[in-house]
Parts: C-alpha cells; structure tokens; sequence
C-alpha cells in the first residue's frame, strides 16, 4: 500500500516542478511516520493476542491443579476419618474387655500419617503472587494468591500434626511399647495381657489427643476444599469470556 502512495505523491509533485522535491520530503516523512504507527499498532496487537493467549492457558492450568488438589484433600480427609474411626474402635476396646490381638493392629494403624501436598506448580512457575500482569482481571488474581496462602497454610498446619503429635507422640508411644505388652516367642502380643488402670488412663489420652490431631486436619481441609470448590467456580466463569 506504501509504494502506491508514493506514486501518487510523485506523479503530483512532478505537476508542480518548483516545489516538487519539498513535497516529496514532506511526503516520505508522512509515510514514515504512517509506517511506523502501522508497525507499533500491529504489534500492540499481537502482544493483546499473545498476552490472552497465555492468561488462558494459565487459568486452565491453574484449573487443572486444583482438580488434582481436591483429590488430595478428599484423600486426605477419607484416611482422618477412617483415623477417627479406628480410634474409637480403640476407646472401646480399652473400655470394655481387652481384645488385645484387634488392639495392637489398630494401633499400628493409628501410628501411620498421611503428608498433605500442596500442588501448586502453575502457581509457582509463573510466580503469580508478585506478577501483576498475568491476569486481566485482578480481582480474580488476588482470589489466586490468597487461596494458595491458605494451601501453605493448611499444609504446614497437617503436616506438623503428622510430624509432632502422630509421629513424636503417638507413634513413639506405640513403637516403645509403654503400654508394656508381654510378648510371646512368635513376637505376638500376650492375649491374656490385662492393662494397669493407670496405663489405661495414659492410653485414653494417647488415643484422645490422635482423635484431635485427626479432627483438626478434617477442619482444615475441609475449609480448603470449599476454597478449592470456590475458586474452581471463578475460574470457569473467567474462561467462559475468553
């Protein structure tokens, strides 16, 4: 399209020798200057497309991380509450006649933990919580960074109950034998082991406090689910103007 303008441009200063060479400069400083905001426009457009291109492409990703999250956390709540429940099986025992055999394997069960894991790898990568001009909408953005605030959250607060009360604690209990099992030449638990009240008092508070810990990451993620579930939500509508 330049070319033919400046034929144009030429042929009418070639009518109007005496100031031919001034239009001509005149002109060829116009279509420079057109040529250039042609450029500038063209690539302003290109970096809109490329930039919505990738916030697309990141909400899906971000998308795809937290379905995976949710079935960390529905993993993670099915084993406290199976927890709770062996815990109770627990309590009974203790309380009514001592089953020793079903007691011993529900301790060692009771002894196991189960590490949350924050998947946040989009979140990371892209380092979303000091990048301000990844996403178009800021609203949703800010929703971003305080949903992956809590994940920290919750994680540190689940994985410090496995590490402090399941594993220093509990599991300690269970592994030194302090509720002072005789154990017979098969390595078995004595079944006629009858327990001191005083070491079925220490076992109660052993088995309470596993039952809180467990109670406590059931609250947790609990919440972070409904934050998962939330922010899911947001995102869809998000994708659904691109």
């Amino acid at each position: 399209m330049i070319p033919y303008f400046r034929k144009i441009r030429k042929k009418m200063a070639d009518d109007n020798r005496p100031i031919k060479y001034i239009r001509y400069a005149i002109g060829e400083i116009v279509l420079v200057v057109i040529g250039i905001l042609i450029a500038l426009q063209i690539n302003t457009w290109n970096q809109e497309f490329q930039h919505k291109k990738l916030e697309k492409k990141t909400l899906e990703n971000i998308k795809e991380d937290l379905l995976i999250q949710m079935e960390i956390i529905e993993n993670q709540l099915n084993f406290e509450n199976k927890t709770l429940a062996h815990a109770d099986s627990s309590l009974m025992i203790v309380k009514s006649k001592m089953d020793v055999m079903s007691l011993t394997r529900l301790l060692d069960s009771l002894s196991e933990r189960h590490t949350f894991v924050s998947n946040r790898v989009t979140f990371d990568n892209l380092g979303l919580a000091g990048n301000t001009t990844v996403m178009s909408n800021p609203d949703l953005q800010n929703e971003i960074v305080r949903y992956y605030q809590l994940l920290e959250y919750t994680s540190s607060v689940i994985n410090n109950n496995n590490l402090y009360r399941t594993n220093s604690q509990f599991g300690t209990y269970v592994v030194n034998n302090e509720l002072g099992f005789r154990i017979d030449e098969d390595g078995q638990a004595d079944q006629n082991y009858v327990l001191s009240p005083e070491r079925r008092f220490t076992l109660q508070k052993q088995l309470d406090g596993r039952k809180y810990s467990s109670k406590n990451n059931i609250e947790k993620s609990e919440i972070q689910m409904d934050k998962t579930k939330i922010l899911l939500q947001l995102i869809n509508e998000e994708l659904e103007k691109k």
